[in-house]
């Protein structure tokens, strides 16, 4: 298993800032933990760990802004879908791609598991 002073090394070469890093072992697996300023990231952080330690467990969260939420996409989601729910008019989709821009390429393409900002 790797230890945080390899997992921070990794980070470091790789540019990404992890708060609250914490690393464990969970059943023979390298878990990380911690918050990460965004989704692009949370891929950085993840494949900088990999290609130095190996396979991991990620649990890396992205933070979001003062006053902002976040939403986790769920299969079957459309941006449409999520702004009904969030704030009761699916037209107001643009506001949650504009906010995630730097995650959603194709506002038709948006990924289960994807942690959206909701301004």
């Amino acid at each position: 298993m790797a230890n945080q002073a390899d997992v921070g090394q990794a980070l470091q070469g790789a540019g990404v800032n992890v708060s609250n890093l914490q690393v464990k072992d969970v059943g023979g697996v390298t878990a990380i933990y911690g918050s990460v300023s965004s989704e692009d990231e949370k891929r950085k952080a993840e494949q900088a760990i990999e290609s130095r330690l190996g396979k991991i467990s990620n649990h890396l969260e992205v933070q979001v802004g003062q006053g902002g939420r976040s939403y986790t996409v769920k299969a079957g989601d459309t941006l449409s879908k999520i702004a009904k729910e969030q704030y009761g008019d699916a037209s107001q989709w643009k506001k949650i791609q504009a906010a995630n821009a730097d995650l959603i390429r194709d506002p038709d393409k948006i990924q289960p598991g994807w942690t959206l900002r909701i301004p």
